[in-house]
């Protein structure tokens, strides 16, 4: 799949959770920032239906960010990996000492002392 069916005369950025810019997260390769920057704009205009697929490179990025279709191409596992970083996961359930035992008060008045 070619870059050029995604490229689009805007840079993508995502001020929000890479303030730093791709390259400088951490998280990309210099290769995968270059995508994102070249390729991001037009493929977020695909997923919000902002535009419409214009040949099978199109669809399949569709398809990939939906999960019916594994990323095969440089640009696919960018752009999955890009959501895999962005993607807000479930909240994870934290468990208290309180909620095993109950709200139980205690104070030092209910231990006794042997002197």
């Amino acid at each position: 799949m070619s870059i050029e069916l995604f490229t689009s005369p805007c840079e993508f950025y995502d001020a929000v959770n890479f303030p730093h810019g791709f390259r400088r997260s951490g998280e990309f390769t210099m290769a995968e920032s270059d995508i994102l920057s070249q390729c991001g704009y037009t493929i977020k205009q695909l997923i919000n239906k902002k535009i419409e697929p214009e040949s099978d490179a199109h669809e399949r990025i569709i398809q990939v960010t939906d999960g019916t279709l594994e990323p095969e191409s440089n640009v696919e596992k960018a752009w999955s990996k890009y959501l895999s970083k962005t993607v807000r996961k479930a909240p994870v359930k934290r468990c208290n000492l309180s909620d095993v035992i109950g709200d139980i008060d205690y104070s030092s008045d209910d231990f006794a002392y042997d002197d």
